[in-house]
């Protein structure tokens, strides 16, 4: 083989790998959703979350597509009139400052459950696959996932 060919193949795999998600879970459709562990600095409680439809969005406060994911996503749950959707807001970033920032300035919904990387336990960035944020989910009242989109895909689906 020749040096041309050679390289040609170590580009391709090293892109195939980098394209290949990382996580211990299988993020498919009517899967189990994985847990959204707390840390254990954390000194919220999510389990009042069992047993309703959770959508859960990931965000990065440098990502201007994750933001506007997450404030329609508190658009949905203020529009909401049931409690039988709990709507979970996870910001990626390690400096919990500007995104607390943003939340104030975009008026997130109240009925939006914030949490920070530092409130989350680290697999869960790994296991919901979205080290760079801009990532929905909404996961059934089994704990099955349902979608894995757009926050305007999700809404639909929720209507």
């Amino acid at each position: 083989m020749n040096s041309k060919n050679l390289f040609f193949s170590l580009v391709v795999a090293a892109f195939l790998s980098s394209s290949i998600p990382t996580g211990s879970h299988k993020l498919e459709i009517g899967h189990e959703a994985p847990s959204l562990t707390l840390s254990s600095s954390s000194s919220q409680s999510l389990n009042f979350l069992k047993g309703k439809r959770v959508v859960v969005n990931f965000w990065s406060a440098s990502d201007a597509a994750s933001r506007l994911a997450n404030l329609r996503m508190s658009q949905l749950a203020s529009a909401s009139s049931s409690d039988a959707t709990a709507y979970v807001s996870i910001c990626i970033d390690k400096d919990p400052s500007l995104a607390n920032e943003i939340m104030k300035v975009d008026h997130i919904s109240d009925k939006v459950i914030s949490l920070g990387s530092a409130d989350i336990a680290p697999e869960v960035i790994s296991d919901y696959q979205t080290a760079k944020g801009c990532r929905s989910f909404a996961i059934d009242t089994y704990g099955n996932l349902e979608a894995i989109a757009a926050a305007s895909e999700i809404s639909k689906i929720l209507s």
